[in-house]
């Protein structure tokens, strides 16, 4: 792991009244002005390869700020493939991630938080197991005039959201795969200062010898049938391979449509804490036709020439679109939490085609935010 106990100064002032897109909703029904004072960050990403289930060779990736870089956007990569004499590529593992600048006002898709993963084999004896994480710390200072409060030991309750979004597809071609091991696991968490018990925490896993997912905390998803995705764009003859898989083997796309839920935690003026936000992707697959590929915070943008070396014959941007369509359409369904005040809505913050796939967000609405060096 890379170390994480250095900061950065912000040496930059925004004092007027706006909606800022950050990584967490912090705010309360009041007006406040909040100052915050650092900021760190750290991206991460690893391919292990298993040979008959062995450790073989890995590849890793990772970036932190400050430290290797003063200013963001930091990210990180890692890539391993096996070729035949041929060229032909049997087995693919890629691990994707990044945080950017969380203090851009005018970024009209901000993204801050973005991890994709992916992995593949029709090997006979090579797997992956993939990891990507990023992590964001900033640590924030209210007044008393902040919190209303007069005095120095009052504490105040804050109220505040996490958004996020994303999709999973997972795959065999053969009955022979053993699905067990053909695996996403998905987590998001904040937490405050040292505090073992995380403000908010929620996981999603999804396995291949079970069609059920299974997930923890506040997290929504949904399934999306190939039906649907073939109304949502896909050609002919990706149908026809993705129906074949289906009946030969196993088939399962399940979206995360961007969302938000609500946590709280106590503030003291004058008293600084840290808030850390953290996402993580862990994939494996096993050998002889699988195939997992898993994002968080942003559409699908990695997935298309992967899964037409894994699937040949597929048009793998048809394959990417639907299942970004099919978070898109269900993004608008989804109700803010009943316990978290009613604010102006934010403007929709969308990418390429319109597909909003927002990641953990810090959004100070109806507040005065300052950021100023100290």
């Amino acid at each position: 792991m890379i170390p994480f106990t250095l900061y950065v100064p912000i040496n930059r002032r925004i004092a007027h009244e706006a909606w800022l897109a950050l990584f967490i909703v912090l705010w309360t029904s009041n007006r406040l002005s909040g100052e915050i004072t650092r900021f760190e960050a750290r991206v991460e990403t690893r391919v292990q390869e298993l040979i008959f289930g062995a450790p073989a060779s890995v590849n890793s990736d990772g970036m932190e700020l400050p430290g290797d870089v003063d200013e963001f956007p930091i990210a990180a990569s890692a890539f391993l493939a096996t070729t035949e004499l041929g060229g032909e590529r049997t087995a693919v593992g890629q691990g994707f991630g990044a945080v950017a600048d969380p203090t851009r006002l005018n970024d009209p898709n901000p993204q801050e938080f973005a991890l994709e993963t992916a992995c593949f084999s029709n090997a006979a004896d090579v797997s992956y197991i993939i990891e990507s994480s990023a992590i964001e710390s900033r640590i924030v200072v209210f007044d008393r005039n902040d919190l209303d409060t007069s005095s120095a030991n009052a504490q105040r309750t804050v109220r505040s959201r996490v958004f996020l979004s994303g999709a999973v597809i997972l795959w065999s071609t053969g009955a022979e795969a053993a699905l067990d091991e053909l695996t996403a696991e998905i987590s998001i968490a904040v937490t405050r200062d040292e505090d073992a018990n995380p403000l908010f925490d929620t996981s999603l896993t999804v396995n291949g010898s079970d069609r059920a997912p299974s997930a923890a905390g506040a997290i929504r998803f949904e399934a999306v049938n190939l039906d649907e995705l073939a109304s949502l764009g896909l050609d002919e003859a990706t149908l026809a391979v993705l129906e074949r898989v289906e009946e030969e083997g196993s088939l399962l796309v399940i979206v995360i449509p961007s969302q938000e839920h609500a946590y709280r935690y106590a503030a003291s003026p004058d008293a600084e804490l840290t808030l850390r936000a953290s996402m993580e992707i862990r994939l494996r697959n096993a050998p002889a036709g699988t195939g997992v590929a898993a994002v968080l915070g942003r559409p699908f943008e990695e997935l298309a020439q992967f899964i037409e070396e894994a699937l040949p014959g597929v048009n793998g941007r048809t394959i990417e679109g639907a299942i970004n369509k099919a978070s898109a359409r269900r993004s608008g369904d989804l109700a803010p939490p009943s316990d978290t005040p009613v604010i102006p809505s934010l403007p929709r913050l969308c990418g390429p085609g319109g597909v909003a796939m927002i990641s953990l967000l810090l959004v100070f609405g109806l507040a005065k935010v300052t950021i100023r060096r100290r």
